[in-house]
């Protein structure tokens, strides 16, 4: 499904908020992981296709056996989670950004059942959390 009838429809059924409410960190550098649990979540339909779609990475509130969790919804529906090495890295910069952010993703590859999403780089990532602080201690002031 391409990402503008993904936005139309999160509009539309009004379940998620709008995408200009989130940080949107599909313009940065990026590095292409594989979701987990995606096997579970995801059907056939879904996984098939290359075109980029929209995701939302949402940092999940804590819980005594994993600190940092990063979910991965689209449309309004959890598809998978990033794994838990690259989750404590993203994790406390997304905790900054607010708790959620727009993202790419695509389906997935020949022979997979995982989904994949292009997350930013750390430093990309990093960078695009220093510029939007300065931005909002700057409109603060």
């Amino acid at each position: 499904m391409p990402a503008w009838w993904e936005e139309m429809l999160h509009i539309v059924t009004g379940r998620v908020s709008r995408h200009d409410d989130l940080p949107d960190l599909r313009g940065l550098a990026t590095r292409r992981v594989a979701l987990e649990k995606t096997h579970f979540l995801v059907n056939d339909r879904e996984r098939r296709g290359d075109e980029r779609r929209t995701y939302v990475m949402r940092h999940v509130a804590p819980t005594r056996h994993d600190v940092a969790s990063v979910a991965v919804s689209s449309n309004g529906r959890g598809v998978g989670s990033l794994p838990h090495e690259v989750a404590v890295s993203v994790a406390p910069i997304l905790h900054r950004l607010g708790g959620a952010a727009l993202i790419n993703g695509v389906g997935s590859r020949p022979g997979s059942l995982r989904l994949w999403v292009d997350l930013p780089t750390s430093t990309a990532l990093a960078d695009f959390a220093v510029h939007r602080d300065g931005k909002r201690r700057a409109h603060d002031s």
